[in-house]
């Protein structure tokens, strides 16, 4: 199972709407995906459902080893959801031996083509552990005037996780360029400045501001049931993901 972490420690970047159109586009494909919420705002899992009526979630996984069953979306997509019980990981988690590598080892015991982790926007227990697990990062960003310095410190990040050998493999997949408007001056120079700064990490398409996003939100739909051709945005890049991962 190629599993991907979606982390950013700042917060409206577009993770968990990267994190369903992303898996939609890799069902499309014919893959099964595998989403994890690790977020306890648990907003991928309030993407599908009510995290209300939710009887297990992730934290019932990494704190009492509990069998989660994931949910099933469809055919091909599945979810281990979250819900606020997540936020007492943080205080929780690091009591237990070998704690960095918890998620790791729940991951072992389910079975999909790609794992999809939805990070929560911080540089806690839980985004450590959701880098461990990993293989590959992709790095939603904003294409905003601070945006560098909030790619700095994940990247820096992925590079102790590598260095302290909780991962000595974990690579960077990409940097995502979202919420871009080509209008405005400031995310044209931001976005150039990627391109010169991250070269080849740099997804040169970047995710478009729209409206059509939120509305997909409150169908509980990806984006392509509302606008195929934006969900054709993300069949590129499922594919450029499918074709780079089947040749490691």
């Amino acid at each position: 199972m190629d599993t991907i972490a979606i982390a950013n420690q700042k917060g409206g970047t577009g993770k968990t709407s990267t994190a369903v159109n992303l898996a939609a586009a890799l069902a499309r494909a014919g893959k099964t995906v595998l989403l994890v919420d690790m977020d306890p705002q648990g907003s991928l899992t309030e993407y599908f459902l009510n995290p209300a009526e939710l009887t297990a979630t992730i934290y019932d996984a990494l704190l009492s080893g509990a069998t989660v069953k994931p949910l099933p979306l469809g055919e091909q997509l599945h979810l281990l959801p979250a819900n606020i019980d997540l936020a007492a990981a943080e205080i929780q988690l690091p009591a237990k031996r070998n704690q960095e590598r918890t998620l790791s080892r729940i991951l072992r015991t389910y079975q999909s083509d790609y794992c999809l982790i939805d990070c929560p926007p911080s540089l806690g227990v839980l985004t450590t552990n959701s880098l461990t697990a990993a293989q590959l990062v992709l790095v939603p960003v904003a294409t905003e005037l601070m945006a560098e310095r909030t790619v700095k410190l994940i990247l820096s990040t992925i590079e102790d996780i590598r260095e302290t050998e909780l991962n000595p493999t974990l690579k960077v997949w990409r940097v995502l360029p979202t919420l871009y408007d080509g209008r405005l001056a400031h995310h044209r120079e931001v976005l150039e400045a990627f391109k010169v700064k991250y070269s080849e990490l740099l997804y040169n398409e970047p995710v478009k501001a729209t409206t059509k996003y939120k509305d997909a939100v409150t169908n509980r739909s990806d984006v392509s049931d509302l606008e195929p051709k934006l969900g054709e945005y993300w069949d590129r890049l499922a594919q450029l993901l499918i074709g780079e991962t089947e040749v490691r």
